[in-house]
């Protein structure tokens, strides 16, 4: 399945992790497995109380979360603010390996400024072209759709989430068909949830 798929797409509630360390220093992260900070906490409690106001019963919803660490904790945080601990509903949770963030490879844990300075030649390969461009020993955006293809496209149900900003470029890439060039642009915040009504998108 590729963008483009006429299927229709069931609700979506896709709520990103809560900060880190190294998002507040603008460092690149994908696969480091990187804890939340005192923001990111509560970034992450203030998703789950919103949450729990537009989805006042999720029994019924398919929830997904990417098994790394900031986002583990951001799905306990959300679950804790939201009253919802230890239901059946939250046990139901299927810890999704493709969920994983967009892998930087050789450069994750450097700011772009460092690339700039230790990889003139490949940060400007990347900037040509950043859908297709892969990172030195990482991925690309377009080897992330296929990734986030092969599990996007088997939803069925109403959905939460809660993963990555470069999986919810992807998610927002296949939902609202942004051209290529420009997924890799998108915003992804981590204070809000991005709800896909199964017609149209809004942040709330």
């Amino acid at each position: 399945m590729v963008q483009g798929e006429t299927m229709p797409i069931p609700p979506i509630y896709f709520i990103r992790h809560g900060e880190t360390d190294w998002n507040a220093e603008m460092r690149y992260q994908g696969q480091r497995d990187i804890p939340l900070n005192i923001k990111g906490e509560g970034q992450a409690r203030r998703n789950g109380a919103k949450l729990a106001e537009i989805l006042p019963n999720p029994q019924g919803t398919d929830l997904y979360c990417s098994p790394m660490t900031r986002t583990r904790q951001t799905f306990a945080l959300m679950m804790q603010e939201a009253g919802w601990t230890d239901t059946p509903w939250a046990n139901s949770v299927v810890f999704e390996d493709k969920l994983i963030e967009f892998s930087f490879g050789d450069w994750e844990g450097w700011t772009l400024e460092e690339i700039k300075e230790r990889e003139p030649t490949q940060y400007w390969a990347r900037e040509e072209d950043k859908w297709a461009t892969k990172m030195p020993n990482g991925e690309s955006y377009q080897m992330l759709a296929e990734r986030i293809g092969s599990w996007f496209y088997k939803l069925d149900k109403p959905t939460v989430v809660v993963a990555h900003g470069g999986v919810l470029r992807i998610v927002r890439y296949f939902l609202e068909k942004v051209p290529e060039q420009d997924a890799p642009l998108l915003k992804t915040p981590q204070d809000k949830i991005y709800f896909w009504s199964g017609d149209e998108a809004r942040w709330i």
